[in-house]
């Protein structure tokens, strides 16, 4: 199990990042000092033996003493001090998700589009709902994207958060007015994901840190 349940008091909102052996031991470092400079902090889960979804599932599941679960990969941090107040606006709806724009270029011809698990936002009684969905990977879908699917066959919306500056383009999003990301995409310009941060190519995303926090 990752963490163990606590009996606490209804919280509004969590955060929760996943990493394992494989990234850089610099990068959740520098991820909870970009939180810890906009005030907020991030619950970061460290394991060895389970996999992204796993994790998905394990905290979608089992975090049930907040109103809405924040996801974000560990190379992914916000950049604007009103990305939290922009996010829980969007959330007011119910039956919604909110997240970051992704298309898996590798499955279905890359017409999949869906909100990806490296930032998104869920309320947990929407995903009791939905009788959680699961996370994992398929030959079909990527992590994550289940739960877009869920929402939209449940009549649920999707709220994107759209690609508004990239620095080195790489995929197809596969949609008519934001065309692509890739390494380095903000998105809304207030969530900023690296794209791969293990142990020898995090440059990247530790160079941003350090911008964010004026390093």
């Amino acid at each position: 199990m990752f963490f163990k349940k606590k009996k606490q008091e209804q919280s509004l909102f969590k955060i929760f990042s996943f990493y394992n052996q494989n990234v850089n031991p610099d990068v959740p470092v520098y991820q909870k000092t970009v939180f810890s400079k906009f005030g907020l902090s991030i619950n970061h889960v460290f394991d060895k033996r389970f996999s992204h979804g796993d994790f998905l599932n394990h905290v979608c599941r089992n975090v049930t003493d907040t109103d809405y679960i924040i996801i974000f990969d560990i190379d992914c941090i916000p950049t604007h001090p009103q990305w939290l107040q922009w996010l829980l606006n969007d959330l007011l709806e119910p039956h919604t998700i909110v997240g970051a724009a992704q298309t898996a270029n590798h499955l279905r011809n890359g017409q999949n589009l869906y909100v990806s698990p490296f930032f998104f936002a869920i309320s947990t009684a929407y995903l009791k709902e939905l009788n959680y969905p699961d996370m994992n990977m398929t030959e079909d879908m990527d992590a994550g994207q289940n739960l877009t699917e869920h929402v939209q066959r449940n009549g649920g919306q999707v709220k994107y958060w759209w690609p508004t500056h990239i620095e080195e383009e790489k995929w197809d999003l596969y949609h008519p007015e934001h065309k692509r990301f890739g390494l380095g995409t903000t998105y809304n310009n207030a969530i900023y994901h690296a794209f791969y941060s293990r142990d020898n190519i995090s440059a990247r995303f530790i160079e941003k840190c350090r911008e964010v926090t004026g390093e």
